[in-house]
Parts: C-alpha cells; sequence; structure tokens
C-alpha cells in the first residue's frame, strides 16, 4: 500500500479551505441536477475555479453539519478515519471518465471522486497524468491542464489529479485540484 501523500498537508489548510469558500457568497444552486452536474465537471475539471468556489460555499454548511441549501438535500458529510479529508455522500451518482460514484472526496483545494476499484493506472494512461517526482507520493498521478489569470499577478492552476491512499483500500481517487498561486 502507498503512503498517504495528505499526511504532508496540514490541517489548516483544509480547515480553511472550505471557510474561505464561504467568502466568495455564490449564489446557491437552483437544483440538485445542477450541483451534481456541476459535480461531476469540477472532478474532472471542465469546471473554472469560481464553480469550484461556489461548491465549496454549498459544501460549507454540511461540513460544520448545518443544514445545506434546498439544492443539496439528500448531500451528507460522512466521518471519515483520515482527518485529512472530508467525504460527501451523494443522492444520486454521477459520472466520472466511465465509472459511476456516490461519494465525493475534498481536501484543501481540490475535489475528488471516489471510484470503488484500482483504476489508477488505467485512468492515468488515458488521461496522461504522470506520476509525481516526491518521495513518497509516486502513486500521486497529475497533470496541469491549465492557468487562469485572477487579477493582480495571482493565478489559479487546474491539475487534474488520481491518487490511492492506504486509508482508502480499493478506492481510486480521481479529482481536480483548482490551487491559487502567486
Amino acid at each position: 500500500m502507498h503512503p498517504s501523500p495528505l499526511r504532508f498537508a496540514s490541517i489548516a489548510a483544509l480547515a480553511l479551505a472550505l471557510p474561505l469558500a464561504a467568502v466568495a457568497a455564490e449564489e446557491p444552486y437552483k437544483d440538485g441536477a445542477q450541483a451534481l452536474a456541476d459535480a461531476a465537471k469540477i472532478v474532472t475539471c471542465e469546471a473554472k475555479r469560481e464553480q469550484f468556489m461556489r461548491m465549496g460555499d454549498a459544501l460549507t454548511p454540511l461540513y460544520y453539519d448545518k443544514p445545506a441549501q434546498p439544492a443539496l438535500a439528500g448531500w451528507r458529510k460522512v466521518e471519515d478515519k483520515n482527518t485529512f479529508v472530508v467525504m460527501f455522500d451523494l443522492p444520486e451518482p454521477i459520472k466520472v471518465y466511465g465509472h459511476s460514484t456516490k461519494r465525493l472526496m475534498m481536501v484543501s483545494e481540490s475535489l475528488f471522486a471516489v471510484l470503488d476499484g484500482d483504476f489508477a493506472d488505467a485512468l492515468s494512461k488515458q488521461l496522461k497524468l504522470v506520476a509525481s517526482d516526491e518521495p513518497l507520493t509516486r502513486h500521486i498521478r497529475t497533470r496541469e491542464l491549465r492557468r487562469e489569470a485572477l487579477g493582480d499577478g495571482v493565478d489559479a492552476t487546474v491539475t487534474q489529479t488520481i491518487s490511492t491512499l492506504t486509508t482508502h483500500p480499493g478506492k481510486t481517487m480521481v479529482g481536480c485540484e483548482y490551487k491559487m498561486v502567486w
């Protein structure tokens, strides 16, 4: 099994990511179908950072065990033994690269679909992702897809990521990181 790359992340990054998303003060989703469609676009890197922030805004109340906006009825936070991630169950499955899932994982500035099975190698090849060259994180595969200028010299990188975690055996995490860079 692979060591968790998340142990290198700080709890502060996760603790700040969801509350800061609330600052975006995005408009609530109109309905559940729109929220599910956005989730699928976000994890496949088809979304813009604004859509990621909107999803973060919508998920923040669930993170704090508070009622979510009506369009997220049926979404629920799931307790997880890995304290560096936040898991959410969806009321209906979304399709991600031909695989269905009803579970999302949020980590810092990333949203992942949690797929049942080990598809990391096949999906990495399909998406042209390369293994990390950092020690202990070679099981993480990434490819920066684009940069979005946010203004004042700040950009957002949009990076496709596939990973496996020892805390989630038999699962493949496929998602997208929307990271601010200065």
